[in-house]
């Protein structure tokens, strides 16, 4: 098989592992405003296409911040829109959930595709093999790769962005390719706006070292296709801004520049106002990884870095093998730097968290754009070590020893992925001490209300007969979601949401458990006169959701 359409049936491979994983996790409650805009942004773009064009401010915008969603670009809004519309409204092979949430899969395995096309022109296949399975088993990417939302996709758009541009480094005349990356990452998230710090100081030192002081020069159409086509691209996919695009534009900037500081907790502490502690990315990232994916990075880091020294290689059954360190000449004399380049990508990601004031609230869906150079980094290293390990035991079938190598290293990966689904934003490596030791530490164990999807079959035991009336429900964090957990089925629809902050109407309450929704939990001792919960749903013993139900009387 020839090494690139290993590529694309790993890409099949990890869209497919995606779409299984996501069957069992629950709804978070921005993604339910998202499919709800995406269904309008899809019908406006039907009608248009069918010559109706309807009112823009009606589907897209509205005086008010948040009115119709305009206070986020609409790309992946409308791919998952037009997906629901083609896959469960018109051809009824998905159901609806799946539909939604198919775009975001496909993203992903589109960031596995391009992961292992860099890797592979630049290191080998062996290591491009490695870098997209252990992509393919991170517990929290896989998480978020599943939902309906912005987070997985920015970062399969910022690293195609980083793709695009050092392939049109190569000189070729007319460079769309990273201007439309950059413009499909504008549409996607605002933290794309982050990329031209990393590719403009990586076009600094590339420019500078081949032209010197004319390193203007060099490349220019990049530049200019980043500066015109990523705008247009923006500006053409998103209607609100046909009607004032620089108003609009600085509305939308506005309200992420101001943009409030909700709830997490790091290290035993709530925190939702600067200053924030500067290494929260940094040790959530370490906690949230396989530690032999840390370790695969910080080897393949080393092979960056350090200076080759005398080897001798030789190839066996297609298998390089080396006597030392592997030489780092291929992307130290490689005139497009893209091991710099990789690093600057990781930092313009992560760097805003340094500063401690950014607003954080979903932990590490913020710098994931960091992750694929992580990856690589790892699948570099592993298959390093894996070569030097062989070299150094001698004998025959060096071949299948590095493969063996190499899949305990992804098999380790692949356990913890496993294991950690469908709760992973419960699950810590072992570093943290799996689960349990990230709740000892304090770490956040949940966010958005997914968790709630765990406690549904209980509920739906506690409903009434049909014909027996109804019963309310303090749905807490799952309230945006209640009505789509009813349509599914999930729940009956006689168990009603009794409305927010509304404990005393109910009969039966959730809680989902962050260290600052602690009150929900006297609310409801006070308004059912017992403190002892009917069901306590746990990931590795961690509770995360407790389900109340008001006693039939009150205690004596």
């Amino acid at each position: 098989m020839k090494p690139k359409l290993i590529g694309w049936a790993l890409a099949a491979v990890v869209t497919m592992l995606v779409v299984a994983n996501q069957q069992e996790v629950g709804f978070a409650r921005d993604e339910i405003v998202y499919m709800q805009a995406g269904a309008r942004y899809a019908d406006w773009w039907l009608a248009l296409a069918k010559g109706d064009a309807r009112d823009i401010t009606k589907t897209w915008g509205g005086k008010h911040a948040t009115d119709n969603n305009r206070e986020h670009p609409p790309f992946m809004k409308e791919l998952y829109g037009l997906s629901h519309e083609l896959f469960y409204e018109k051809l009824g092979v998905l159901d609806e959930p799946t539909a939604f949430r198919l775009p975001a899969a496909i993203m992903h395995g589109v960031l596995a595709l391009l992961v292992f096309l860099l890797t592979l022109e630049l290191w080998g296949l062996a290591e491009a093999v490695i870098a997209v399975a252990l992509l393919a088993f991170l517990p929290r990417a896989l998480f978020h790769a599943g939902l309906a939302t912005f987070d997985a996709p920015i970062m399969t758009l910022w690293f195609a962005t980083v793709y695009a541009y050092w392939r049109a480094l190569d000189g070729r005349r007319w460079p769309w390719q990273v201007g439309a990356a950059f413009g499909l990452a504008l549409a996607t998230k605002h933290t794309a706006f982050l990329l031209p710090f990393a590719l403009g100081a990586h076009y600094l030192f590339v420019g500078i070292r081949i032209r010197g002081i004319r390193f203007l020069a060099y490349r220019w159409r990049v530049i200019a296709s980043l500066a015109v086509l990523g705008p247009l691209t923006l500006f053409a996919l998103w209607p609100w801004l046909w009607l004032d695009p620089v108003d609009h534009v600085v509305d939308w900037l506005k309200f992420h520049l101001d943009h409030v500081h909700y709830n997490y907790e790091y290290l035993g502490e709530n925190w939702n106002h600067p200053r924030f502690p500067w290494h929260v990315a940094l040790v959530t990232t370490l906690f949230t990884v396989p530690v032999v994916t840390l370790a695969g990075a910080l080897f393949g880091a080393l092979a960056w870095v350090l200076p080759s020294r005398g080897h001798t290689e030789r190839t066996t059954h297609g298998v390089k093998f080396v006597t030392s360190r592997p030489s780092t000449t291929m992307h130290i004399r490689e005139p497009r730097s893209p091991g710099l380049l990789l690093v600057l990508s990781a930092a313009a990601s992560m760097g805003p968290f340094f500063l401690g004031t950014t607003p954080i609230f979903g932990t590490e869906k913020h710098w994931m754009p960091a992750l694929p150079t992580l990856c690589i980094a790892a699948g570099v290293g592993v298959a390093w070590a894996g070569r030097l390990l062989v070299h150094a035991a001698g004998g025959q079938f060096r071949a299948a020893l590095l493969a063996s190598f190499a899949g305990t290293v992804v098999l380790a990966a692949a356990v913890e992925t496993v294991v950690s689904q469908p709760y992973a934003l419960t699950w810590y490596n072992a570093l943290a001490g799996g689960a349990p030791g990230g709740a000892d530490l304090g770490m956040n164990r949940q966010f958005w209300g997914v968790a709630a999807r765990g406690v549904l079959p209980v509920l739906a035991h506690e409903a009434p007969p049909p014909k027996n009336g109804t019963k309310a429900v303090y749905t807490h964090d799952a309230q945006p979601a209640w009505g789509f957990y009813q349509k599914l089925g999930l729940v009956p629809r006689n168990l009603f949401d009794s409305g927010r902050e509304q404990v005393d109407p109910s009969q039966l309450a959730i809680v989902i458990h962050e260290k600052h929704f602690n009150r929900h939990d006297y609310m409801i001792w006070k308004a059912y006169g017992t403190v002892r919960p009917l069901f306590v749903l746990r990931a590795h013993g961690v509770p995360i959701v407790s389900v109340y139900r008001r006693p039939s009387r009150p205690p004596q």
